[in-house]
């Protein structure tokens, strides 16, 4: 890693900046172990909310709608003042999914000046014969990438049973949009197994959307999990993807693939016209919503 690719990924992006906020951070440890457990007191993921019996605070029915780090925090605070390392009651907690826990993760991470970035692909630990949709925080320790999934709480590891680490999640075990979309052209992975399972959702317009969404994260534009743009408006939901398209979706598929990839080279392809660029308006859940943050 270069000086100023470190520099890069241990200096916080427009999403991740706490703004006034920072100070809250310094509460947070920078040991991805301990993270994860700050994390999960936190932060619910919202399948949790219904088969724990929780009544969530009455704000937080929108709080997946949180872009910024600093909206997050703000609504974290407001409704228990405690430090971040202090857990909140469930009833309290910010109602998330994996990316709120790995925005979260990356700022905690970043603040305390270690290299992190999100991922965005697919994980195969929560449903059988299933690859799920989700996202993981990227760290770099002791000289390489290692996967941090901050949702891996000792609890949900238990119910999903999780035997590996949740600070360094095998790469067969979380495959990014790239990797995904390799396998899947190789004829290796289904496509009708990638997605959301709970709301009936898959296919290779779905790889495409993740592929796109991972490049923007590992150029530090960490968006929500259902923004939409550039080329992966090319890929509509149930129909083949054009053969042109699916040619430069694979070209980038096969940068981000690599556990190591090149960092200039990422930024030149992100950078390169509007294919992959996150503009100032995306398309999120039907509707143009502007993301200049």
């Amino acid at each position: 890693m270069t000086p100023a690719e470190r520099a890069y990924y241990a200096s916080q992006s427009r999403v991740s900046d706490p703004g006034d906020h920072a100070r809250l951070l310094d509460a947070l440890p920078s040991e991805p172990d301990r993270l994860i457990a700050a994390i999960s007191g936190l932060v619910l993921h919202r399948l949790f909310v219904e088969p724990l019996g929780i009544t969530p605070h009455p704000t937080s029915f929108d709080d997946t709608e949180c872009r910024t780090m600093r909206k997050i925090l703000e609504r974290i605070v407001a409704r228990d003042a405690a430090p971040l390392d202090v857990a909140r009651p469930p009833e309290h907690r910010f109602i998330g999914i994996c990316r709120d826990y790995t925005v979260l993760a990356c700022a905690a991470l970043r603040h305390h000046g270690v290299p992190a970035r999100a991922r965005v692909g697919f994980a195969n630990y929560f449903t059988p014969h299933f690859n799920e949709d989700h996202w993981v925080c990227e760290y770099h320790a002791a000289g390489r990438w290692r996967l941090l999934d901050p949702e891996l709480s000792p609890r949900v590891r238990e119910y999903f049973r999780i035997t590996f680490s949740p600070a360094d999640v095998p790469r067969d075990a979380f495959l990014t949009g790239g990797a995904a979309w390799l396998r899947m052209r190789g004829g290796e992975l289904d496509a009708a197994t990638c997605g959301v399972s709970s709301d009936g959702i898959s296919g290779a317009w779905f790889v495409a959307g993740n592929v796109v969404r991972d490049l923007a994260a590992l150029n530090k534009r960490e968006m929500l999990a259902w923004d939409s743009w550039g080329i992966a408006r090319d890929c509509p939901r149930g129909k083949p993807i054009p053969e042109p398209v699916a040619t430069r979706l694979g070209t980038a598929a096969a940068l981000i693939a690599d556990p190591e990839p090149d960092w200039k080279m990422l930024r030149e392809t992100y950078d390169t016209g509007e294919a992959f660029r996150v503009p100032p308006v995306v398309m999120s859940k039907g509707a143009q919503v502007a993301v200049d943050v």
